[in-house]
């Protein structure tokens, strides 16, 4: 059951659920193509990403760690978006995501996979709105399956 604030219009919580899906897609997005800086700018400034084993505290270090990732290309596939509270500020909610990789760069020719099967994620997150819109504060994935080989 998701918990609203009371005093929150309908039509504003749609627009917030709206904006929060269009976070999800956009870190999928940035992830999948290599756009490392617009997606450390979907973090708050302190914000906390655990990769499911690294953990990332604030842009600067998780900057970092997406400048160090191998050369590996992935795609992300959201979907299960579901919110847990929705209030005018700060929101909390889960996403699924399943993961696929190949090695090295995407080219004319499409890429092996790297495993035999993805990766399935559960994201636990928390958002906080900011002068520069919705950002994830936390960001917390939990592998829900794996194959017997991740890079």
């Amino acid at each position: 059951m998701t918990v609203v604030d009371p005093h929150l219009d309908a039509q504003v919580r749609l627009r917030i659920e709206h904006e929060l899906i269009q976070l999800n897609n956009a870190f999928a997005y940035d992830i999948d193509h290599g756009e490392f800086d617009a997606l450390v700018d979907l973090f708050t400034e302190d914000g906390v990403f655990d990769r499911a084993g690294p953990v990332h505290r604030g842009r600067a270090e998780l900057r970092e760690a997406m400048q160090a990732r191998p050369n590996v290309t992935t795609r992300h596939l959201v979907t299960n978006v579901h919110f847990l509270s929705v209030g005018p500020d700060e929101a909390e909610g889960t996403a699924t995501f399943l993961t696929f990789h190949g090695h090295g760069e995407l080219g004319d020719e499409p890429l092996v996979y790297g495993t035999a099967q993805g990766r399935l994620l559960e994201l636990r997150d928390t958002y906080r709105r900011t002068d520069e819109g919705w950002k994830f504060a936390t960001r917390i994935a939990t592998p829900i399956f794996v194959p017997e080989v991740w890079p």
